[in-house]
């Protein structure tokens, strides 16, 4: 698996450069870098269980469920979901902005015997990418995903 990608540097750098290009008061609406960008909620499900709902609560929405693969010998689930809404908003930007959204990269792992659902917080990407329709979509997405953050954690 190629991770070049993940390299803190790299993306420490990129967040760098997009803090000090922002307005002030563009950064004060988006979180916080570090683990305030990061939406945690724990629960009882595994993580086979935790997939599953997120699949039935994107279908009962009329998201796009990608799938859901694991990683790290097991140790993760990867599930990806998109929100078609979402995406109409900032098409018309660029269509580039795929790459930022309108999906949610959800990550469920155990830690110390216990099931944890993690997701970046879309309100990040104002920071990347400022601009009044990635703000309203990155509101949107946050929104909703975290609904469904919170219900499948039930």
């Amino acid at each position: 698996m190629h991770t070049s990608f993940l390299r803190p540097g790299i993306a420490g750098a990129l967040l760098f450069i997009a803090l000090i290009t922002l307005p002030s008061e563009a950064i004060a609406e988006a979180p916080k870098p570090g683990r305030d960008m990061i939406l945690v909620r724990p629960t009882k499900k595994t993580p086979d269980q935790v997939a599953d709902a997120v699949k039935a609560y994107a279908e009962k929405n009329s998201w796009v469920f990608l799938g859901a693969n694991k990683v790290k010998k097991g140790e993760i689930t990867l599930v990806k979901v998109c929100i078609p809404a979402v995406g109409q908003t900032i098409w018309g930007v660029g269509l580039e902005l795929s790459a930022l959204l309108p999906c949610g990269n959800l990550s469920v792992y155990q830690k110390e015997g216990r099931t944890e659902i993690s997701m970046l917080d879309p309100r990040y990407m104002q920071v990347l990418y400022p601009h009044p329709e990635v703000e309203k979509a990155s509101e949107a997405a946050t929104t909703q995903l975290t609904a469904m953050l919170d219900s499948v954690a039930k």
